[in-house]
């Protein structure tokens, strides 16, 4: 696993990302809207900064995303199911790594493998 790029921290990257997707957009919505009412000549320029800063931390949480998921491709094991008579079941669940780290809210990714009885 090299290092590709900074990556931002998972819980920053969910504020950011709801800062970028709602509130910026609907912030500079609010300032076109209320400065054309209000005929404040300095509402499209204001609207503007909003939207070029928008845009750059789009460009920020896009490349965390990119570096993230280049950083952690692989599955960190099996998750092997079988199929009965009283239908499918979970036989093991195997672990590549030697101390995976499981905090609250992370994610774990596992291959699903489905065994076949040979009978």
């Amino acid at each position: 696993m090299t290092d590709t790029g900074f990556t931002i921290p998972p819980k920053l990257y969910d504020f950011l990302k709801w800062i970028a997707l709602a509130v910026l957009p609907a912030a500079a919505a609010l300032v076109i809207t209320v400065g054309s009412l209000l005929h404040w000549s300095d509402a499209t320029v204001t609207a503007g900064v909003i939207t070029a800063a928008d845009t750059f931390l789009g460009l920020l949480l896009g490349k965390s995303a990119s570096n993230f998921k280049q950083n952690d491709p692989q599955p960190v094991g099996d998750l092997v199911f079988g199929q009965g008579e009283d239908g499918a079941y979970m036989k093991t669940v195997r672990i590549n790594k030697v101390n995976p780290v499981f905090n609250e809210g992370s994610k774990l990714y596992l291959n699903v493998v489905r065994e076949v009885d040979q009978e």
